[in-house]
This record gives C-alpha cells, structure tokens and sequence, in this order.
C-alpha cells in the first residue's frame, strides 16, 4: 500500500511539472547555458595540416573564410591577409599549402597598419567580395573594397571605445543579406551573456545577447549555407585550450537557443580563433578552422577541418 501511494506521489509531482521537465535539455541560469554531455556529438576531423611559415616569419593566424574549403583567405593579428589553395589528397586530406598572395592591412590613407592598431582578429566576406576585419585593441571594424585597398572606416558603437584592449572585438560575420555582426570577447560593462553589435545602413546598433557557457569565449564566427550562425568559443585551462562551436538562428535582434556541434577535449587542438562554415560536394556542411600560434616557436598555425553531425 506504501508503494502505490509512494508511486501515486511521484506521478502527481511530474504531472504538475513543465512540459521537457524531466528531460535533460539545454538549460538556461541567469544567461548561462549548460549542456548535457549526451547533447554533445562526438567531434569528425576530416582533415588536420600544420601551416607553413609565411614570409615575414609570422603567421599568428586569428581569421579565415573559405567558400569551397579549398581556396582559403587567412587574416594574422599582425596586420597582414594570406591567401592561398589548400591541396586535398585521398579522403579530403590537406597534403600542402600553395601560397599566392601575402598582403598587408592598409589604414585610410592608403599606408600599412602598424603597432598596436594592426591587431586585427575577426574576418569576414560579404557576397559583393568585400573584406570585413575587426581589430581589438582599438576596437573598431574596418572594411576593404578589394586586397590592397585603403580601409574605409565604418564608424563605431559607444560601447567600442570601453572595451578591454586585448579582449575586444573578436568575432565578425555577414549574414545573406550583408549585415554585419560583430561580438566581444569580453563585454563592454558588467552584463550576463556576450552583447553583439549588428551594422545596417551604416549605423552601429546593439543586436542579440550570446549567452554565455562556463568558461568558454567567442573568438570567431561565421554564417553557413544553412544560414544559420556558428560561433566558435575557447575555453583556456591548466590542461590546454578546449574549443567548441555552438549554432544559433538569428532573426534581427533575436536569436534562438544554442546547439552545440561540437567541443573538443582539452588538449585536442591548439588555440583555435578562426571558422569558416561551407557545404562540401556531397551535401555535408563543414568547419574549417584555424589556430593561432601566438608566435610560439614550440606551436605551429594548424588548419582543421570538422564535419558538423546534427
């Protein structure tokens, strides 16, 4: 009679519960967001190749977009854009690198950028072939009719100028439609979550809030073929870095909740800062990735290239 009425209780208690309740689903604390591991799939590495050094002796590679995951364009923090062809052998894997083209971030006035205003860490291409480069030291984002051109200047939210120097603008992405979306490493101000920032018409605005995950910080992002947003973030521990990326709808200023498509383990790959989604030629849609060496000797720029499982 104690065990009918023990279960009688227990059947009461969760029909008065939520819809999903009892189901282990993303949940939402004061803005941040925890996974079950079991949400999590395991991580597809197609390809992984180490970068040659690049004339000049520096890569420091912080940015990288791809249409094709073949011809890539890379952006280092130290004010210079790569671009170049990723030779695939058997099974997609990257057997070389063929270099053409290695040049240098120009201000408005035409001349490279130098010292601490050469710091530049997000990329982005919108369908008109414009380059789109975001600096975080004196936050900023820049934009750049072709390579080689002189920057033009696209103005600034309030929140630019008090930002962390070193933890500012980091993540840059242009949806279909060539708005541009730009997300701090760090917030401007003491908020829950990582505000982002949306240019339309020529006008900075605040756009969706990031929610945050632990201790993982945004550091790249990019649109897919899919037209969603997927944001890679970085995690920096005593057993190494641990990167994941998550995948939003954004609708204006509105954005959905995260789906994690993929965390690595601590250790697994270097520090990972630029993504570039695309859709390779049997329909599966991929991220190639980029690390930054942070001209360390003992630590090489790396390209990885994951396919994205749910």
């Amino acid at each position: 009679m104690k065990k009918t009425a023990r279960f009688l209780a227990l059947a009461l208690f969760a029909a008065l519960l939520p819809a999903g309740a009892m189901a282990q689903s993303e949940t939402y604390y004061a803005g941040v967001v925890q996974h079950p591991a079991t949400n999590i799939p395991p991580t597809s590495v197609v390809a992984r190749y180490v970068l040659p050094i690049v004339q000049g002796g520096i890569n420091n590679f912080s940015g990288l977009m791809t249409r094709n995951g073949v011809d890539v364009m890379l952006l280092s923090d130290h004010g210079f854009v790569v671009t170049g062809r990723l030779v695939r052998g058997y099974g997609q894997q990257i057997e070389s690198f063929q270099l053409q083209q290695r040049v240098p971030l120009l201000n408005e006035r035409g001349t490279p950028l130098t010292g601490s205003l050469h710091d530049s860490e997000g990329l982005a291409i919108d369908r008109q072939g414009r380059i789109y480069v975001s600096f975080e030291q004196h936050n900023r984002v820049l934009r750049y009719a072709r390579l080689g051109a002189p920057a033009e200047s696209l103005g600034e939210h309030v929140d630019f100028s008090r930002m962390r120097a070193g933890q500012g603008m980091e993540a840059l992405a242009v949806d279909a439609d060539g708005t541009v979306y730009a997300i701090p490493e760090r917030p401007a101000r003491a908020t829950y979550g990582f505000p982002s920032y949306r240019l339309q018409n020529g006008e900075w605005t605040g756009s969706f809030r990031l929610p945050q995950d632990g201790a993982f910080l945004p550091v790249g992002a990019d649109f897919g073929p899919d037209g969603q947003l997927y944001v890679l973030e970085r995690e920096t521990g005593a057993r190494g870095y641990r990167s994941q990326v998550r995948r939003f709808v954004v609708r204006g200023r509105a954005i959905s909740e995260p789906r994690v498509v993929m965390r690595s383990e601590y250790g697994q790959f270097a520090n990972l800062e630029g993504i570039s989604v695309f859709r390779d030629w049997s329909g599966r849609i991929r991220m190639l990735m980029v690390s930054d060496d942070d001209t360390n000797t003992s630590r090489r720029s790396e390209i990885v290239d994951v396919v994205v499982n749910r």
